[in-house]
C-alpha cells in the first residue's frame, strides 16, 4: 500500500481526535472535520483515473458532511437526521463502487447480514423515537448492503474496513438509543477512523489495478 505524509497526518489527526475528550472537546471541531479532508487529499494525489477518483471523493464528501452534522452541538433530532442522511448517501456511494469492482453476485453471506440487521433493529426498536424509526431502518438496510457487497470482493482490507464500519455504527446506535457507556466515543471513533482508512486505501488500490 502506498503510504505518504498525507496518510501519516491522517493517523496523527485521528489519534488527536481520540484524545480530544482528555485534551478538551473543543479540539474535535478541528480534528474531526480534518479526517475526511485528509483522505480526500490522498485520493486526489493517488493517481487514480478520474471517474473512480471522483466517485471516491464524492463518497468522502458525504462522510465529511455526516461527521460535521454529528459534531454540531445540540441534542435535537435534526442534526442526527442530517448526519444520518449524509452517511446514507455515502453508503450508497460505497455500494456503487463495490459493484463497479464486480460485487454483484449471489452469496450465502446475505443470510448473516440480514439476521444481524433485523436482530439489531429489533433490539433498538423499543428505544427509538417514532420520528427516527423510518430513517434508522433505511440506514440499517443500506449499512448491511454495504457490508454484503464488500464481502463479495476478495480483498481483506476492504472487507475489514466494511466490517469495522458496521461495528462503529452499531456502537454509535447502541450508545445513543440504549445505553451510553463511558468509552462510547473512543470505541465509535477508533473503529470509524480505521474503517474509512482501510476502505479508502483498498478502493484506491483496486481501482488502480483495473
Amino acid at each position: 500500500m502506498k503510504w505518504n505524509k498525507i496518510l501519516t497526518s491522517y493517523v496523527v489527526v485521528g489519534l488527536l481526535e481520540l484524545m480530544a475528550p482528555y485534551l478538551g472537546n473543543e479540539l474535535r471541531f478541528v480534528t474531526k472535520p480534518l479526517l475526511m479532508i485528509l483522505l480526500a487529499a490522498y485520493v486526489y494525489t493517488a493517481g487514480m483515473q478520474s471517474v473512480p477518483r471522483n466517485g471516491l471523493l464524492f463518497t468522502l464528501f458525504f462522510a465529511w458532511l455526516g461527521d460535521v452534522f454529528l459534531l454540531l452541538p445540540g441534542n435535537g433530532a435534526l442534526y442526527f437526521q442530517l448526519g444520518l442522511g449524509s452517511f446514507l448517501v455515502m453508503q450508497f456511494a460505497y455500494i456503487r463502487q463495490f459493484i463497479q469492482l464486480g460485487a454483484l453476485r449471489r452469496s450465502y453471506f446475505l443470510i448473516p447480514v440480514l439476521l444481524y440487521v433485523i436482530g439489531f433493529l429489533g433490539f433498538l426498536y423499543p428505544n427509538l423515537p417514532v420520528a427516527l424509526v423510518p430513517p434508522v431502518i433505511v440506514y440499517a438496510v443500506a449499512l448491511g448492503s454495504m457490508l454484503y457487497f464488500a464481502f463479495q470482493i476478495s480483498y481483506l482490507s476492504l472487507r475489514l474496513g466494511a466490517f469495522l464500519f458496521v461495528v462503529s455504527d452499531s456502537l454509535l446506535a447502541f450508545g445513543k438509543f440504549y445505553f451510553e457507556y463511558p468509552w462510547n466515543s473512543l470505541a465509535v471513533m477508533s473503529t470509524y477512523i480505521l474503517a474509512q482508512l482501510l476502505l479508502t486505501l483498498a478502493l484506491c488500490k483496486l481501482q488502480a489495478q483495473r
